[in-house]
Formats: C-alpha cells, sequence, structure tokens
C-alpha cells in the first residue's frame, strides 16, 4: 500500500505556454559571505531547463526567486543569480532592482517573446514571510500587482514547495498554474519511492534537519516503506546520545522534546531496522565508542564496512543529509564511501539537500545519482507527507482554472 495522497494529475506545464508567464524557483544557494561569490550554482542549473524550455517555445519569461533569510549574510540581491543563469541558458537575462514597483512592472511589460527577466530578492518585500491558506495569500499586494501582468503561473521551486508564503500558494489561487520541470521530475521520482512495495529501499538518514528527519524515519517506518535506515550526521549523534546516555553528544543539537520523544519511541519499535554508527570520528580525530565519544564528526571505519553491508543489497537507497562535517575533507570520508557503495550496488538512488549535492559533485558521484532533489527540508517532508503547501496550491488551482 503506498500514500494515497500521491497526486498524479498535476497541471504539467505545456498547458502554460502562451504568452507571458511568471516562474517560480528557488535558486536560494550558498554564498561566500566574504567576497559574495555564489560557491555552488546546482540550484540555477537545474531550473535553467525549466527556463529554457520556456523560451524555446516562444514564451516572455518572468523569474522569482528568494535568497537567504532577512539578516542573514547570504540575504542579497540577485544580480550575480542572473549572471550565472545567463551564463546556463546563452541568452541575456535582464534584472530589475525591484520586486513589485513601478520599476519591475514596466520592465515586466516590454518583456518580449523569447526574453528573460529576473526580478530582486522576493524576500525583500516582507509580505513573502507571511504564510498562511492560497485565499488569504492572494490578497497580498505582492500577488495582486504582479498577477495582472501574466497569463500563466509556473511553479518550479520543489525546494520551497514546504512553505505555505505567497509566492508558493498565493499566485495559483489567481493565475492557471503549472509545475515547473524540476517540480514535475521531483513529484515523479520521489512519488516512485512511496508507491514501491516489496523491495529493499535503504534510508541513509544524516544531515543537520534533526526534526524533520527523525519525522521522515518514524513514518517511513510505519508504513513499511523502508527495510532499513543507516543514521548519520546530527540525527544519529541524537540517536547515539538517547541509546548510550551520552550528553556531551547532544551539544549543537537543535531538537525539541517531542522530537527527543520521536526518536526514543522510533528506536524501540523499530530496534531491529534502525542501524546505528558503531564507531564515531572525534573532532581530535581519535575513533571512539559512542558509549564514551566527547564529539561526532564523522562515522568511523567499522561503521562504514557496516553500512555498506546493508547497501550491498538494497535496491533503492535514499540520502537525505551527510553522515559528517563534509566541509572538512577530512571528515568527508564516510559519506564518500557509503555514497559510492550506494551508487554501486542499488538500482535507483536519490540525494537531497544542498550539502548532500555539494559531496557529491565533489566526489564525482553526482552524474551516477539516479535522482538528485533540489529539495533540503521539502524533499525530507515531502518522503513524510507529500500534500506539500505547494503542491496543494497547484491541486486548488486546477480545481479552479482546469476542470
Amino acid at each position: 500500500m503506498g500514500l494515497l495522497s500521491i497526486p498524479s494529475s498535476l497541471p504539467t506545464i505545456n498547458l502554460c505556454l502562451k504568452g507571458k508567464v511568471l516562474v517560480r524557483v528557488d535558486m536560494n544557494v550558498p554564498i561566500d559571505k566574504a567576497g559574495g561569490k555564489i560557491l555552488d550554482d546546482y540550484r540555477i542549473e537545474a531550473h535553467s531547463r525549466t527556463i529554457r524550455y520556456l523560451i524555446n517555445s516562444g514564451l516572455s519569461v518572468v523569474v522569482i526567486t528568494h535568497q537567504g533569510r532577512p539578516g542573514e549574510p547570504e540575504f542579497t540581491s540577485l544580480e550575480k543569480h542572473a549572471e550565472t543563469l545567463s551564463n546556463y541558458l546563452g541568452v541575456d537575462v535582464k534584472f530589475v532592482d525591484d520586486v513589485m514597483g513601478p520599476k519591475a512592472r514596466e520592465e515586466i511589460g516590454r518583456l518580449g517573446p523569447g526574453e528573460v527577466l529576473m526580478l530582486d530578492n522576493l524576500r525583500f518585500v516582507s509580505e513573502e514571510l507571511i504564510e498562511g491558506e492560497s485565499q488569504k495569500l492572494a490578497n497580498t499586494y505582492l500577488v495582486m500587482r504582479l498577477a495582472p501582468l501574466f497569463n500563466y503561473f509556473i511553479l518550479d521551486a520543489f525546494a520551497t514547495a514546504h512553505r505555505s508564503q505567497p509566492s508558493i500558494v498565493g499566485f495559483p489561487y489567481v493565475l492557471p498554474s503549472c509545475m515547473g520541470l524540476v517540480m514535475e521530475r521531483e513529484v515523479s521520482a520521489l512519488g516512485k519511492v512511496l508507491d514501491t512495495r516489496g523491495v529493499s529501499t535503504v534510508l541513509i538518514a544524516g544531515g543537520a534537519k534533526v526534526p524533520e528527519t527523525v519525522k521522515t524515519m518514524k513514518v517511513l517506518l510505519n508504513k513499511g516503506l523502508v527495510s532499513r535506515v543507516l543514521v548519520g550526521g546530527l540525527v544519529g549523534q541524537l540517536f547515539l546520545a538517547l541509546k548510550y546516555g551520552n550528553n556531551k553528544l547532544l551539544n549543537g543539537i537543535k531538537a525539541g522534546q517531542d522530537t527527543v520523544n520521536d526518536a526514543l519511541e522510533t528506536m524501540k519499535l523499530f530496534d531491529d531496522r534502525i542501524v546505528l554508527p558503531v564507531d564515531v570520528v572525534q573532532s581530535d580525530d581519535d575513533i571512539a565508542d559512542p558509549m564514551k565519544a566527547q564529539s561526532n564528526v564523522d562515522i568511523g571505519p567499522a561503521t562504514i564496512e557496516l553500512f555498506n553491508k546493508h547497501l550491498a543489497s538494497a535496491d533503492i537507497a535514499i540520502m537525505t543529509g551527510p553522515l559528517g562535517l563534509v566541509e572538512v575533507e577530512k571528515y568527508a570520508v564516510g559519506t564518500r564511501e557509503v555514497m559510492k557503495s550506494m551508487v554501486n550496488n542499488a538500482q535507483f538512488t536519490i540525494i537531497g539537500g544542498g550539502h548532500t549535492i555539494m559531496s557529491a559533485r565533489k566526489f564525482g558521484l553526482i552524474d551516477r545519482i539516479s535522482h538528485v532533489s533540489t529539495g533540503g527540508r521539502a524533499f525530507i517532508q515531502f518522503l513524510a507527507d507529500p500534500n506539500l503547501p505547494g503542491i496543494r496550491a497547484l491541486e486548488i488551482s486546477r480545481s479552479r482554472f482546469w476542470v
């Protein structure tokens, strides 16, 4: 039994190939805090395929995205994003340092067929940080000022589909809306996993998104959709701390009591299907028993061997995050070796999250992954519940405009 809520009839991009289109992408990328350089442009490259398809179809394309959060070093203007997108498309991407004011609307009005315009950072508009229902957010100034200028809205931002914000759920309420190519590919690939039974599916639960990953582990194990869960990263650190009473491993973990309770319950119910590290690398580079470890920056050699044994018979392997501090090369060993085992053994592989993608590219394994999800939290949350706000918004748009 799969998840009945997996969407099967969302409008696809071919229904939106006319006139002027507004495309919501997620080009929120890591940026060097000192020089402002884009450190990894995988998301920009991924969304360029959707935009190229639209301009090749003769449409006028306006691109909107966010970058960072207010107050953070990565909260920047999008001029460099437009330049990077231009390089991938091979055409000039116009940029306007405005989002919904007269300057932006004037440039949108001037845009001709086959041309591309990028508006500035959506989060420069405070309304974009509001969360709510589609009908309510359709009444924000952002939506009311921009929507009348377009024939269609295309939602390609799977990585932000877990947020119920105006640019995700407001536009589909007032414009006929479709999935972009990235969104369609994500829903299709991840949906296959959730609809699959009778095969060996191994979830490698790593990374730093502890509450979301613990919830996803619990749901997938409860539904019998994964055979084994190999746990590492900060997620594994939490499980080890709770299993062995090693409070030193709780340092740096952001997890409330609900998450702790979920982790304890999941370990109790599925002890035979959860595989925890048997050794860890400490910050002083010593290999330690998890019972006595003072810190945890990577899985140890015995754990790598153990995890790889479970992957040897896997049909599907999913990695939600790194197994160690991959920003430091010597602590990327566990993630690299386990990722190698994934691609060498499993028939279908999925990875997601910015640090996981950066690692796969660095290891030279990105082209061997069956599906690379642009999402971080959205990727993890979709595995737990596919009915994300962005998905629901497209379903609402379908019922309002397509049915």
